[in-house]
This record gives C-alpha cells, sequence and structure tokens, in this order.
C-alpha cells in the first residue's frame, strides 16, 4: 500500500465505524419506541395512544416513528411481533419437541402428559416470571377488548400452540383433537395459567401475598397440574416415571 493510500483507508475504516454505530444506535431507538409503544398502546389502546407521547417516552423524536415504522399502525404491528416473538422465545423448545414426537406418530399416554406438562411449566415460568409479561399480558388482553388488526398476528401466533395442546389433549381423554369439547379443555387449562398474570393484583390481595415468588409458583404449577390430571386421566407422576 503507497502512503498516499493510507489516509484513504483510514477514512474508510471511520465510515465502517460510524456506519457501525450509526446502526446500532438506530437499532437501539427502535426497541426503545416498541418498550414505549408496548406499554402506552396496551394501557391506552391503540386509538387513545398518541404517537407524541410515545416518541416523548423513548426519548426519541416523533419523526422516529415514521423512519422506523412507517405509521403508528406500523409501530402496533411491530409491538403485536415483539410480543408474540418474545413469548415464542421462552414456550418455543417445548412446543417444538411436542411437534417432533407428534410428527413421528400419536405418542403414548405417559408421553403425551409429559409433552403437556413441559408447555404448561414454560407457559407459567413465561407469564410469571419474566419483567416484562405484565406488559406482554396487558397489550394482549387490550386487543381482546378493542380488536385491532393486530389481533391476526396474536391469532398466528396462538392458533399453532392450541393446534398441539389440541392434539396432546385429545391423546390424553381419548378425544377427536377437532372437536369442540377438546377445544374447550384445552383453553381451560390455558386460562387456569394466564389468571395469574391477567389478574395478579386480584389474586395478590385475595390470597394476602405482596408478590408471586419461586415458591408460590411451585405451588401454582402443582395445583394446576392437578386440575389438569382430572381433566386428560393420566397424571403428571406417571409421566415422570
Amino acid at each position: 500500500m503507497t502512503d498516499s493510500g493510507m489516509p484513504e483507508a483510514a477514512a474508510s475504516e471511520r465510515s465502517r465505524h460510524y456506519q457501525r454505530a450509526r446502526q446500532d444506535r438506530g437499532a437501539e431507538t427502535r426497541q426503545r419506541l416498541i418498550a414505549a409503544a408496548l406499554d402506552i398502546f396496551g394501557r391506552q389502546g391503540f386509538e387513545a395512544a398518541s404517537t407524541r407521547e410515545i416518541a416523548r417516552s423513548a426519548g426519541a423524536n416523533l419523526a422516529a416513528i415514521v423512519y422506523h415504522f412507517g405509521s403508528k399502525e406500523g409501530l402496533h404491528l411491530a409491538v403485536a411481533e415483539h410480543v408474540t416473538g418474545e413469548i415464542g422465545r421462552r414456550i418455543g423448545v417445548t412446543i417444538g419437541d411436542a411437534l417432533h414426537a407428534l410428527s413421528q406418530g400419536n405418542p403414548d399416554k405417559i408421553m403425551a402428559r409429559r409433552l403437556l406438562q413441559q408447555i404448561t411449566e414454560a407457559h407459567l415460568e413465561a407469564m410469571l416470571s419474566t419483567r416484562d409479561a405484565e406488559n406482554w399480558a396487558r397489550f394482549v388482553v387490550r386487543e381482546q377488548m378493542e380488536p385491532s388488526p393486530v389481533l391476526d398476528v396474536i391469532v398466528g401466533f396462538m392458533a399453532p400452540v392450541h393446534a398441539v395442546l389440541r392434539r396432546l389433549v385429545g391423546i390424553l381423554t381419548d378425544s377427536d383433537p377437532d372437536s369442540d369439547e377438546t377445544g374447550l379443555r384445552v383453553f381451560t387449562l390455558i386460562g387456569q395459567m394466564q389468571i395469574f398474570r391477567v389478574a395478579q393484583p386480584l389474586v395478590l390481595r385475595i390470597m394476602g401475598r405482596d408478590e408471586i415468588g419461586p415458591a408460590d409458583r411451585h405451588s401454582i404449577m402443582r395445583v394446576i397440574n392437578a386440575n389438569i390430571d382430572r381433566i386428560v386421566g393420566v397424571t403428571a407422576e406417571a409421566a415422570k416415571s
């Protein structure tokens, strides 16, 4: 390399560093906007939420929303994808294990019960021990109360999970996984876990707790497993053996 080329190389390296730093700052701003929007959309709903308030809460300017998401609707969609992605990361392994077992043919009842327990435990852990779970739940519940186009994202995430649970419960109860009865059983299984997230203040007040700690989570899971045992007729203890 000639001496005359060295300043150009140095300038090129500085440019690359600048571009990387700019990209990092852009990604950080995007994440701050999603976090702020998750909180505000969940508390106020899509229509009432102000993009100006979201930008201010994120420490960004209003133009950053347009730059990163195109519009308020685009930001709303990004939040829904963020929520389902985060939940998926926490329960995805157990769903994958179940899908693999089901792809090999219907597992026996002991294996099906074990897979069901793994999914429910992962789901409960995600809902109760993850710091952001309260905001996820608030956003999802808001979408049930005031459905918007992003409900399709939530349904698109939950429908395959529900289908896996239906197949496992169908095996355990000798019932058609596509029947209404099996579908309702699955919703009751999900509901008994969700209550400890979406109605947690009520649970804490009535149970005389300040928080749901590790010992409480263990007790909740024990009771949920006992309820599932009664529904499906195969005990969690048998599945462990």
